[in-house]
């Protein structure tokens, strides 16, 4: 994705200084990395929408975009990765789980014109939202 500055946006992690410190050393040292709470993000995308630089946002779960999107910080596109499938989440791609709730939440927020899709490595084939449907049918 030849990003220059990776941004995490996660209410948890940047409260946790152990968590902040361990994603800021994984990032090769050459890549700013910034860790905020929804709030402040929406502070940070209020001032100069992250910088200047090719940025690379993070999320940990779907319900942090959504609530940044009703704080008005929306994405053109949004690329689903890995998501642990762990308590109530079914596998829907490759390693991503989701539950039904947080499928439901992706199609709310494509609703809204963001491009969504699911895609592990940038080498993969991008993949809609639809495939979530055969999980869960119900999703509208």
């Amino acid at each position: 994705f030849k990003a220059q500055h990776i941004v995490v946006i996660d209410n948890n992690v940047a409260k946790d200084k152990m968590q902040k410190s361990v994603l800021k050393f994984a990032a090769p040292p050459d890549i700013k990395v910034s860790i905020f709470s929804v709030d402040k993000a929406v502070e940070a995308w209020e001032k100069n929408q992250f910088g200047t630089k090719n940025v690379f946002v993070l999320f940990r779960d779907v319900k942090q975009i959504a609530e940044l999107q009703e704080k008005g910080v929306s994405f053109e596109e949004i690329t689903i990765g890995q998501m642990a499938i762990i308590n109530d989440r079914k596998q829907i791609y490759k390693q991503v789980g989701l539950s039904e709730s947080e499928a439901q939440t992706l199609m709310d927020i494509e609703k809204t014109g963001v491009k969504l899709y699911f895609q592990m490595q940038p080498t993969d084939k991008k993949e809609s939202l639809e495939i979530m449907k055969k999980t869960f049918p119900d999703l509208h």
